[in-house]
């Protein structure tokens, strides 16, 4: 009950900030954490580095990884994280309890020490022109809250400040050894969601890479429902 109690006190935190911000006219986007804005004491870059973060430290299981079929993962500080599908359009279904803050990618991307070209760079300076050099050639973009497209999404890209991720775990993405770590950096448009009602809601996302001719079409059906039920 005192963690649920928890996740609860988180989430009306960020509803309540965001409520404030679109009060004070600086939200177009009511229920989506405004650009420039901070969430528990962390920026939209800030997140974007903790999403790749919790991504790599989950291993791959049966050939499969949030990653490679979309789905859901949990984050830092009572935040659940989505990742959409590149390829073919997808629909990808999520339950969550209430009070649940949701943090997704539109789009991202993520260069590192470790991984060879195209993703490769030998210090920050590099790592931020691969990352952004991705972002910068994309297009496509959108998303939409149950039907209600985001306003000004261009002001929702950002980028990370240099991290480390890892270690990693055994089978992890990169076929690695275990224990592996890396500085990297992150670019992209993420959006930060406050806690969604109780019920069925649709979340969707669209990009194209143009720089490999990959795109993203992927349909969230997030559920918002007590444990149990």
């Amino acid at each position: 009950m005192v963690r649920v109690a928890r996740v609860l006190t988180v989430g009306l935190m960020l509803a309540v900030c965001i409520q404030v911000a679109h009060a004070q006219g600086g939200n177009k986007n009511p229920g989506v954490l405004p650009p420039g804005a901070t969430y528990r004491g962390m920026t939209y870059g800030e997140w974007g580095a903790s999403w790749w973060r919790a991504a790599f430290a989950i291993p791959v299981v049966d050939g499969d990884h949030p990653l490679f079929s979309g789905g859901a993962f949990q984050g830092e500080k009572g935040v659940v994280y989505l990742a959409a599908v590149v390829g073919a359009p997808a629909v990808v279904e999520v339950t969550v309890p209430p009070g649940t803050p949701l943090f997704l990618p539109v789009v991202n991307a993520e260069c590192s020490v470790i991984e060879p070209p195209p993703f490769h760079g030998d210090d920050e300076e590099e790592l931020r022109a691969c990352a952004n050099e991705f972002i910068d050639f994309t297009s496509g973009r959108s998303a939409s809250v149950d039907g209600k497209a985001v306003k000004n999404l261009d002001a929702y890209r950002t980028e990370s400040p240099l991290f480390e991720f890892g270690p990693l775990p055994e089978d992890n993405l990169f076929g690695e050894p275990a224990g592996t770590t890396s500085p990297a950096v992150d670019a992209g448009y993420y959006l930060m969601l406050a806690p969604l009602s109780k019920g069925h809601h649709v979340v969707h996302v669209t990009a194209t890479f143009d720089l490999f001719g990959a795109s993203i079409d992927t349909y969230f059906l997030i559920t918002v429902k007590p444990a149990g039920r």
